[in-house]
């Protein structure tokens, strides 16, 4: 039996390894991941004691305390208001908690910056070897014809998800095709895996039908443009001015082409929206109409408790709409309990959390900025990386627009994972200051 000192020195080298099984089993064996995050939750627990001084000035620290105490506040005053909750209520407490853990992998590798990549890695081949293990292989002929298919995922979670790493796919192309295992460069080797990764997320892409996850491709494209039009004159070429507008372009097309692909469920949108227009009552059968309806319920349910809400374990759609404990319209009766949740983070927040929970949003918000402003000043970091991190954020923040998942454990491993590296690149940075 390894004796505890000897744990406490090795910490560095068992928590490298647990990364690197975190986000492998992320989306594909969620046991090992959950085991993996909770092990690395006890090292980081355990380093509290030495790491006092540092971490009660840790704005990351201090929010992940502070949400915990006031969600579990909530969570007891929920569970007084509406006992047949209560169980759910308590639940809710870890699940809202839990995507401010991001600080558990910023701590460890803000010691190895570089293991970014090793971790970045093992998550694009751990979503793949997921789809791989969950896909049902005997629907392939109605895929291809124009089936639409979740991989054994939820196929907006999944279709983000592999946007984000289509966009870091495009922006590492250079390191991955200079790939150099053993210390020699392996081209073909970086090529093939270039090639097979950017097939397998463009299949996802298109089997989703994710309009959502197409959006979001686009802004990165128009931001990423943006981003370098503003750049100092005199840092980059000519060639590489004229390459930078064509990768925004490559991505708005990519988007445009997506779009097309899922023309279909387009048109009946459309069709849905128009006939609402000619009726008192939006249809629930399409998907932007559905939101707007969901969008009319939940402005209903926060006016009613503006200030802190139902509870983090409370349901507008699941149990206030349905107990009838938040009057609505006979046709919104009908139909909202058909819907799992409002399909907005936003939403969801307000109608649990109420203004509090506002609060605690800008302050995740402020330590994310905090983190930004420092990936942005900090010339040692990658240009290639700092472009994931920041054109990721804003998909990030799109998706929570127009859905709600942040409670699945799909979203939930991206929040911490994603999050973790940029704030894990801000304590290096912070680390290095000192």
């Amino acid at each position: 039996m390894i004796p505890p000192r000897a744990i406490l020195a090795r910490q560095p080298a068992i928590a490298r390894v647990l990364l690197l099984i975190f986000a492998f089993c992320a989306w594909s064996l969620t046991a090992p991941a959950n085991l993996a995050l909770a092990l690395l939750l006890l090292l980081f627990l355990a380093n509290i004691p030495r790491h006092w001084a540092q971490l009660r000035r840790e704005p990351a620290f201090l929010l992940l305390v502070g949400a915990l105490l006031s969600i579990s506040l909530l969570a007891l005053r929920g569970a007084w208001l509406f006992p047949a909750t209560a169980f759910d209520q308590l639940d809710a407490v870890g699940a809202w908690t839990a995507p401010l853990l991001f600080i558990v992998i910023a701590w460890w590798l803000r010691q190895d910056p570089q293991q970014v990549w090793a971790v970045l890695g093992s998550a694009v081949m751990g979503l793949a070897f997921g789809i791989l293990r969950k896909t049902d292989w005997s629907l392939t002929a109605e895929v291809l014809n124009g089936l639409r298919y979740d991989f054994g995922q939820s196929a907006l979670g999944l279709a983000f998800i592999a946007s984000v790493m289509l966009l870091g796919l495009f922006l590492f192309r250079a390191r991955i095709v200079q790939i150099h295992p053993g210390g020699r460069a392996r081209p073909l080797l970086g090529w093939t895996l270039w090639g097979l990764g950017l097939i397998l997320l463009l299949v996802i892409l298109v089997v989703t039908q994710s309009r959502g996850a197409a959006l979001g491709l686009a802004v990165a494209g128009v931001l990423y443009a943006f981003i370098q039009s503003r750049s100092r004159q005199g840092e980059r070429s000519p060639r590489q001015k004229r390459l930078s507008i064509a990768f925004a372009a490559l991505l708005v097309a990519l988007a445009v082409l997506l779009l097309w692909t899922a023309k279909s469920r387009q048109v009946y949108d459309w069709q849905e929206l128009t006939v609402g227009s000619q009726r008192s009552e939006l249809s629930y059968a399409g998907s932007i109409s559905t939101r707007l309806n969901l969008l009319q319920v939940g402005v209903q349910v926060i006016a009613e408790r503006p200030l802190l809400g139902f509870g983090p374990g409370t349901s507008a759609t699941e149990f206030l709409v349905p107990q009838r404990i938040v009057p609505v319209s006979d046709y919104q009766l009908a139909h909202a309990p058909e819907w799992s949740h409002l399909h907005s983070v936003p939403l969801e927040l307000l109608v649990r959390f109420g203004l509090s929970g506002l609060l605690i949003a800008a302050a995740l918000l402020a330590v994310l900025g905090r983190a930004y402003r420092s990936l942005w000043s900090d010339p040692g970091t990658a240009p290639d990386l700092r472009l994931f991190l920041t054109l990721g954020g804003v998909m990030l923040l799109l998706y929570c627009l127009y859905d709600f998942r942040l409670l699945n454990l799909d979203l939930r491993f991206f929040c911490i994972l994603f999050l973790g590296v940029l704030y894990g690149l801000h304590l290096a940075t912070e680390d290095r200051k000192e």
